[in-house]
Parts: structure tokens; C-alpha cells; sequence
């Protein structure tokens, strides 16, 4: 899709050959940040961090329509490459608004740059659907669990007072015989015999 084709741009005279070299360039853009991605995807947490902060630095020194989407491309990485969970999905947030600045610049990126922004942002926007959704099935885990250990617990002390229930149940049939055997020790005559 993002391939680079022959350079037929210089035997075309005209307006074709000006669109062949805008479109070479725009191919040759998205091919850098194809390559930018990929140099993302493959280094560690620390390594983010460090490119994070370099791009950072550079947007703020010279804060080009690249520059915008250099800095996009590195912080819809967050997710990926830190561990800090509320900064990473606040990351995509801004990401997403820098691939939007950039795409909404006075200077409009080619047709093909476009795209590619387009792509991320669809990507980001289903990632943070994603996190979303998992935020939603933790709470609700977390209230399931809670309900459990409410009702594990609302057992235990069901069970406790069956148990003293029982062991007053037990006494008082215990008392209960003690008077039905005293019942049947006294005579008719109103006195206690005893055997």
C-alpha cells in the first residue's frame, strides 16, 4: 500500500511531473514514518522514553506539521511501551489530537500522509475502545468479587449463628429432659421419689 514506485516522474514534462514528484515525496514521508513505527515497535520501555523525550524536545524547538506527527507516532506507542496506565491512555488522548492538528494544519499534509494519519487515528481509536472496555470488565470484576466476598461473608455469620442457634437449641432440649425426667420421677402424691 505505502510502496515506493520507479521514479517516472523526470520524463514526464508538466503538471503530471509535479504530481508524480509530490506524490514520490509523499510516499517517501510515509515510508520515514513506517520506519519511525517500526524503530518504536522494536526497543524497550527505556528506549521509548529516551525517543519520547528527544521528539518531544525537537517538536517544541521547531513545531512543524513532522514534527506534530512524529510526536503522535511516538506517544500512540504509550500503551505499548510504558507501564504507567493512566499516562498511557492519557497519551493516546493526546496523540490522537496531535494526529488531528496535523491533518487540520494550515499546511495541508499530501493525500497519501492523510491516509496514513487516518490509519493511526482509526488505530488509536479502537485501542482506547479497547482499554475503555477492559476499564468497564475490571470494575465490573471488581464489584463481582466484592458482591462475593459480601455473600462469602453474609454466609460465615449465617453459619455462626446457626451454630449458636443449634447450641442453644441443645441446651434448652438438654434443660427440657433434665425437667421431663424430674416430671417423672414425682408421684401422685406430689412428692419426689427418687430410685
Amino acid at each position: 500500500m505505502f510502496q515506493q514506485s520507479d521514479d517516472t516522474a523526470s520524463s514526464q514534462p508538466g503538471p503530471n511531473a509535479a504530481r508524480e514528484a509530490r506524490s514520490d515525496a509523499a510516499r517517501r514521508e510515509v515510508a520515514d514514518y513506517l520506519n519511525f513505527l517500526d524503530g518504536l515497535d522494536n526497543t524497550n520501555e527505556q528506549g521509548w522514553h529516551t525517543i519520547f523525550q528527544h521528539t518531544l524536545q525537537a517538536f517544541q524547538e521547531d513545531p512543524t506539521r513532522e514534527g506534530h506527527l512524529r510526536l503522535a507516532l511516538v506517544m500512540s506507542r504509550a500503551d505499548r511501551k510504558s507501564t504507567e496506565p493512566g499516562v498511557t491512555r492519557n497519551m493516546l488522548t493526546d496523540a490522537r489530537k496531535l494526529l488531528n492538528d496535523a491533518m487540520h494544519n494550515p499546511d495541508p499534509p499530501p493525500a497519501l500522509v492523510r491516509k496514513f494519519i487516518q490509519l493511526q487515528v482509526n488505530d488509536i481509536d479502537r485501542r482506547v475502545a479497547l482499554y475503555d472496555e477492559l476499564r468497564s470488565l475490571r470494575s465490573q470484576l471488581a464489584k463481582a468479587h466484592q458482591a462475593n466476598q459480601t455473600a462469602s461473608r453474609d454466609r460465615t455469620e449465617a453459619l455462626t449463628r446457626v451454630r449458636r442457634i443449634e447450641a442453644e437449641l441443645a441446651e434448652a432440649n438438654a434443660k427440657l429432659q433434665a425437667v421431663m425426667n424430674i416430671e417423672r420421677n414425682i408421684g401422685p402424691t406430689g412428692k419426689e421419689t427418687f430410685p
